[in-house]
């Protein structure tokens, strides 16, 4: 959106008469945005609770160690909630407290300096108990407190205010704080709003803003003011200042506000099935990619390549074409020869049928259980102790005394451990009962023993606490199905009764619908459903005669997005001059060429450009792409010599 008025002035009157003029414009995308994030705050709210951060380990709270760890810093900086209350990316790691080091193969602190390990966990604590304090005054708007005192205070977070603003918004009750961390723009914008006071810092100017702008303009405290503030930052600052694209990475405290205007991602998640449409070269494939690879990481990465192993299996691509059907998409016999060479005819899944298939199998947490490895190597220590009947030393009970001379058995197949000349006899299976927090024997008796081998094969043998294994209820992993040039296919041919299922509104439909080979399966009276968890990509090229062929059916099961050249030249990042070569060139498709915007040349055809083509004697970009296609364009046209030689005067800059 783009705000045509002269600069605002800098004050709280100012952004009124600001507001007002733009109101509806404003609001529009405001009321987008907030959907969004308030999406993302329940979804915060319910992972992250303010009694966990009370209970937080190590390594739920540091960075450094991957998507896959999922830890607190790690979701809100690149993760998950990256974009809640206009997200924090950028800075070094150090801006947490404490995070993990790679190279360092440690913990290092805000000054990016090795923690000793006999101090990490002294020094978490206290990191810990600073993060929970100022976040539970700052809800209760607790500013007089010596927490807030800027010159006073001792709590670690305090000049940590854009993570911290963040938390603060999301744990609030009401609208009390906006994602501005006024820390930036402080002396240019934001004091000249409400002045920064000793008390209080920016947290309690972010609260004065918050609640004197939500008074005037009520409609404002619904959530809304958080965006509407960074579009008056971005309108009164200079462009030097004003982070207009909304998409920069930044230095830390500098607020990154998402486009949801093509946030495409977001769209997927809402409406399930997608199509990318738009000129050739648009790069629809590869922003195709770059959304399934945002879904199935949950946000953490946009690049197919940095996906796990796991990840990449949850992703699947098909590319329609004219001989492509119903036996290859859904499902149909295949032929297969049995061991004496006989060939037969087998019903086998189609690429989308195995596909949903695996979206649908049940994830199994496998839990932890090291157990048999450390008992292992327990019992060689003990049987090679045993040899010369001297025994194992060195285990004693929960209360301190030493268990003597300990030795081995094997009876029945079962190992075991007992102390010489005693009438006690611990086998594998009982320990390994104590272990899982069970009774040894089930009859009951004191375990004491048992307990105290468990401790020490913790703390000599790296056995790990016992985790029992889980199933989930249903697949909670997002999986995302690519299929390009979507209209080259006969779709009715090719996705036959599956019309009715990949219809959003009936996804996890268990009743389902029956195959065209139903009578086949192991089940004949099981049904076909696509579960909420997968969504559909298409691709589609807008100049494509296959367009006007497409099933009206589908089109209302699907939601069109348009990707522009304009649009495609920002999402590849071209040359400011490859750029303006490039909107020369299709400026003149449309100006001299006489054609729509459905046939303006995509960036994916200059990606390999880093400056312009100059002349045409050396231009192999214009002679072998781009020439030929626009031949095809303006075929059998009158006078197309003529236009063509137009639009080459335009696209080398040359005046007639």
């Amino acid at each position: 959106m783009e705000i045509t008025d002269n600069t605002p002035r800098i004050s709280l009157d100012g952004f009124s008469e600001w507001y007002r003029r733009n109101k509806l414009e404003l609001l529009e995308q405001a009321n987008d945005w907030k959907k969004e994030n308030d999406k993302l705050v329940s979804d915060f709210l319910e992972d992250w609770p303010l009694d966990r951060l009370k209970k937080l380990t190590l390594d739920e709270y540091v960075i450094g160690k991957g998507a896959n760890n999922k830890s607190l810093c790690y979701e809100i900086e690149s993760g998950k909630y990256m974009d809640m209350f206009l997200g924090i990316r950028g800075g070094t790691a150090g801006k947490f407290g404490i995070y993990w080091s790679e190279q360092h193969n440690s913990y290092c602190d805000k000054n990016n300096k090795v923690i000793k390990n006999e101090e990490v966990d002294e020094k978490f604590v206290n990191l810990k108990k600073d993060l929970v304090d100022i976040i539970t005054k700052g809800i209760n708007s607790e500013f007089d407190d010596v927490v807030f005192d800027r010159f006073n205070t001792t709590n670690s977070f305090f000049n940590r205010s854009a993570m911290t603003i963040k938390l603060l918004c999301a744990y609030s009750k009401g609208t009390l704080f906006s994602g501005i961390n006024t820390n930036k723009d402080q002396k240019e914008l934001w004091s000249k709003l409400v002045p920064l006071e000793k008390r209080g810092g920016v947290y309690k100017q972010n609260y004065e803003i918050t609640t004197k702008i939500s008074k005037r303009h009520e409609e404002l405290s619904d959530g809304c003011l958080s965006i509407i503030l960074w579009l008056y930052r971005n309108a009164v600052l200079s462009d030097e200042k004003s982070d207009s694209s909304l998409n920069k990475e930044s230095d830390e405290g500098v607020m990154i506000v998402p486009n949801y205007k093509l946030n495409y991602s977001n769209m997927l998640k809402t409406s399930k099935n997608i199509i990318l449409r738009g000129a050739p070269g648009t790069g629809k494939t590869y922003l195709a990619n770059q959304i399934a690879a945002e879904i199935v990481s949950n946000g953490g990465t946009t690049n197919v390549a940095e996906l796990t192993t796991e990840e990449k299996e949850q992703v699947g691509f098909v590319q329609f074409h004219p001989s492509y059907d119903y036996t290859d998409f859904v499902e149909g016999l295949r032929p297969s020869t049995t061991a004496e060479g006989t060939v037969n005819f087998e019903l086998k899944p189609g690429s989308f049928m195995a596909f949903v298939n695996k979206a649908k199998e049940i994830e199994t947490d496998h839990g932890q259980d090291n157990f048999e490895e450390a008992w292992e190597l327990f019992f060689e220590d003990v049987s090679e102790a045993s040899i010369n009947n001297e025994g194992f030393n060195g285990i004693k009970t929960l209360t301190g005394k030493p268990i003597k001379n300990l030795l081995v058995y094997n009876r029945n197949d079962m190992q075991g451990v007992y102390p010489a000349g005693k009438e006690m006899y611990w086998n594998h299976d009982q320990i390994y009962n104590v272990y899982r927090g069970l009774p040894g024997v089930k009859k009951g008796g004191l375990d004491n023993y048992r307990k105290a081998i468990v401790e020490y094969l913790k703390t000599h043998y790296g056995l790990k606490d016992y985790q029992a294994p889980t199933t989930s209820e249903k697949n909670n992993k997002n999986y995302v199905f690519i299929i390009d040039e979507i209209n080259r296919g006969e779709i009715s041919k090719i996705f036959g009764e599956l019309f009715f299922s990949i219809d959003p509104e009936y996804r996890d439909h268990k009743e389902g619908i029956f195959t065209q080979y139903a009578n086949l399966h192991d089940n004949p009276e099981e049904k076909f459903y696509i579960p909420s968890n997968v969504y559909i990509i298409g691709t589609m090229n807008d100049i494509d005669r296959s367009v006007d062929t497409f099933d009206f059916a589908m089109r209302r099961r699907f939601t069109f997005l348009e990707i522009t050249a304009k649009e495609s030249a920002e999402n590849m990042g071209l040359s400011s001059s490859v750029k303006e070569q490039m909107a020369r060139l299709n400026r003149s498709i449309v100006e001299k060429g006489g054609l729509t915007s459905d046939y303006q040349i995509g960036a994916s055809y200059f990606k390999a450009l880093e400056v312009p083509e100059e002349d045409d004697k050396n231009a192999p970009l214009w002679e072998h792409k781009l020439y030929p296609l626009l031949k095809d364009y303006f075929r059998g046209e009158y006078k197309s010599e003529d236009i063509l030689e137009k639009i080459k005067k335009d696209y080398f800059n040359k005046e007639d």
